[in-house]
């Protein structure tokens, strides 16, 4: 079982925990050198910020640097909030100096999430396993590495531990204004990346059945609240700005991307990555919502095992990868001239660590995702434990069946590493207090046959 540690021993050990992981986002902050930092995906953000600012208009269009005058055509390719947060950091213009502010705020935000995970992950386990799950999540060489780009992982990633702390700390009746936060931070998460926006409706389910919260039918109306009235905002901006509440083109181009088993095209390594780029077929499969999901029909329909298995076996391997297979490999997004991970034996001794045990903190956490699921009198869990715990769990396994049904990119699975931190440790102490009592168990029958134990 597990030691007891007092509060003031847990919070002296938190604190050099986020010391040491601010220390090393710092460091990675000041010394990464990343080649072209604007390009793919920043480049496009970038653009949204400095349009919101010059324009006032949410557009990825290239005009405002090229100099243009003209407001740009607004679109809704990309969800708001990332771009929103560039624009807090752009004065007059954009430089180096401008990059540097932005990803030390993000370096922030990533250690304040260390923080978040080891306050959610108490609601559910002891407190010497939450202070590991806020020591992986301080070392992780993926979450230290993704505050040096222009990138929504940090972001997401703290909102993501944000809703999940404010979940954690439900009662039996919860406030008024912990319903609706709670709701609120899951849109701003939304709004940051769109997977989780059908989320809330497992979470409401939960809610609506979960024996240990009074009144759940107001419990749900005002997450519900809280949730939908952000996402409305962007909804009815699109409506009146674009004539529909939403652009689908992200969807088809992630539904697209995920259909190339091993995500290469004709199983050429040069493909990895990158299947599309090599498909001729591309503009007569991106061509709308019907013509993709005609593709991937038609492909189940002439190879069926073997894309049974891309779909509910590779995808989630590939997703859960350690390394960034669509970038340039191990833990970076966008290839780097310099990292401190090069040469420091600090990073290096981090990097080797989380490399080691990272496969099997995957393959726990999909153990503890199962395990949540057993009744709470086995897992010495009261209703609202149980409550949270179904709710990281169901978290888990949405995130695996949203991106097995599109494109598994081993980047997208950053910010879900606390998470997969917590059901590993929940994992390894339900096997901890199994073990003791089978322990206790073999004593007393021992004993009752007259042997010394």
């Amino acid at each position: 079982m597990a030691m007891s540690l007092s509060n003031k021993l847990c919070y002296y050990t938190l604190a050099i925990i986020m010391l040491l992981g601010l220390h090393l986002r710092l460091q990675a902050v000041r010394q990464t050198v990343v080649d072209t930092p604007i390009r793919a995906d920043a480049r496009g953000y970038v653009f949204y910020a400095i349009n919101l600012n010059v324009f006032h208009a949410y557009s990825r269009s290239p005009d405002a640097i090229e100099g243009k005058t003209a407001t740009p055509q607004p679109d809704a390719v990309c969800n708001p909030a990332y771009p929103l947060f560039l624009t807090l950091f752009f004065g007059d213009n954009f430089s180096e100096k401008t990059i540097l502010l932005i990803t030390l705020a993000q370096a922030l935000l990533s250690t304040l999430t260390i923080g978040f995970v080891y306050m959610a992950s108490t609601a559910i386990i002891p407190r010497s396993y939450a202070l590991l799950s806020a020591l992986f999540t301080a070392l992780s060489p993926h979450l230290v590495t993704a505050n040096v780009y222009l990138l929504t992982e940090s972001l997401f990633c703290f909102l993501l531990i944000l809703f999940l702390w404010l979940l954690s700390r439900w009662r039996t009746s919860p406030s008024n204004a912990l319903l609706l936060g709670t709701g609120a931070v899951l849109a701003l998460a939304t709004l940051t990346r769109p997977w989780t926006q059908y989320f809330i409706i497992p979470l409401m389910l939960l809610v609506a059945t979960s024996p240990h919260i009074v009144r759940p039918k107001r419990c749900v109306a005002l997450l519900g609240l809280g949730f939908f009235v952000l996402m409305g905002l962007w909804a009815g901006r699109n409506l009146s700005t674009l004539g529909s509440i939403s652009d689908n083109t992200l969807m088809i181009s992630t539904l697209h991307s995920g259909i190339y088993p091993g995500m290469m095209y004709e199983n050429r390594p040069e493909t990895l990555g990158y299947p599309y780029r090599f498909d001729p077929r591309v503009p007569e499969i991106v061509a709308s919502m019907h013509s993709v999901s005609m593709e991937i029909f038609r492909r189940f329909r002439e190879q069926p095992m073997e894309y049974f298995q891309w779909y509910i076996l590779g995808k989630p391997v590939m997703l859960f990868s350690w390394n960034i297979y669509e970038g340039p490999g191990d833990v970076f997004i966008y290839p780097v001239l310099y990292t401190p991970y090069a040469d420091s034996m600090l990073f290096h001794a981090t990097h080797e660590i989380m490399r080691t045990l990272h496969e099997w903190l995957v393959a726990l956490a999909a153990l503890g995702c199962l395990i949540a699921w057993l009744p709470g009198a086995r897992l010495g869990m009261g209703d609202g434990q149980l409550f949270f715990m179904h709710s990281i769990s169901s978290l888990f396994a949405y995130f695996v069946l949203i991106h097995s049904i599109g494109a598994p990119f081993a980047r997208y699975s950053i910010p879900m590493q606390p998470v997969v931190y917590v059901l590993a440790l929940f994992s390894i102490w339900q096997m901890a207090r199994l073990s003791h009592y089978v322990l206790i168990s073999a004593k007393k029958f021992i004993s009752t046959l007259g042997f010394p134990t």
